[in-house]
């Protein structure tokens, strides 16, 4: 397995209907459902069942915001890399435009070889 990609939400659909379209077997897709209390143990079972070259968390928030400061504080051992819109003060950039072209960018990026 190339990459086992976390995430939580409605990305995870979006992730997995381009995946389906690329045929991507190379990749594994884990939706994470209960971030609190995180299941640590069950998740290190995954990452060792996968055994991917790369352990990916995904979110279509900005990086200083979802889950993601909390997925790297409980998850910190695993080496996770991220994929998420660059660091921002708004959650929203305010344009449906730009959103739609950056949510594009991000699941290019998961696919990108």
């Amino acid at each position: 397995m190339d990459k086992l990609v976390l995430c939580s939400g409605k990305i995870y659909y979006e992730l997995l209907k381009r995946r389906d379209q690329e045929s991507a077997d190379n990749i594994a897709l884990v939706r994470l459902e209960q971030l609190f209390p995180l299941d640590k143990e069950q998740i290190k079972t995954l990452v060792e069942k996968y055994n991917a070259k790369e352990v990916i968390w995904v979110q279509e928030e900005p990086e200083n915001m979802g889950a993601w400061t909390f997925i790297l504080s409980e998850l910190r051992t695993l080496g996770l890399d991220l994929i998420a819109r660059e660091a921002s003060a708004a959650t929203a950039t305010g344009s449906s435009k730009t959103s739609a072209l950056e949510q594009k960018e991000l699941i290019n990026k998961v696919f990108k070889k």
